[in-house]
């Protein structure tokens, strides 16, 4: 073990992220590119997820009255408004009705053929 790996481990003994490392090895692991993930890695990914996260909610929760709930919708229209988090937009679209998403192919399909 290097210096510094043996500083990482010591450091952060007995401190585990909120989000489960073994699914975060999981999803690492299902890159084609990764063919080993070392234990401070998997930590230091974990827990920078873990504040990734409660960033994201802290700032939905500043466009949210009092007496609202956070719901999916406030979490589509921070992923909007914010661009900081443009990345998410395919993850966290607006929802719309079938109807509404058929009626603008339709309309695209008309566009398309003028």
């Amino acid at each position: 073990m290097s210096k510094n790996n043996k500083f990482m481990s010591e450091s952060f003994r007995g401190v585990q992220p909120l989000v489960p490392m073994t699914r975060v090895r999981t999803i690492m692991k299902s890159s084609p590119e990764i063919t080993q993930i070392n234990q401070d890695v998997l930590f230091v990914v974990a827990k920078a997820t873990e504040l990734f996260i409660n960033q994201f909610v802290r700032d939905s929760f500043k466009n949210v009255n009092k007496s609202e709930e956070l719901d999916y919708k406030k979490l589509a229209d921070l992923v909007v408004k914010e661009e900081k988090f443009d990345f998410l937009s395919e993850i966290v679209p607006h929802k719309i009705k079938a109807k509404d998403a058929l009626k603008e192919i339709e309309a695209e399909k008309k566009k398309s053929i003028k």
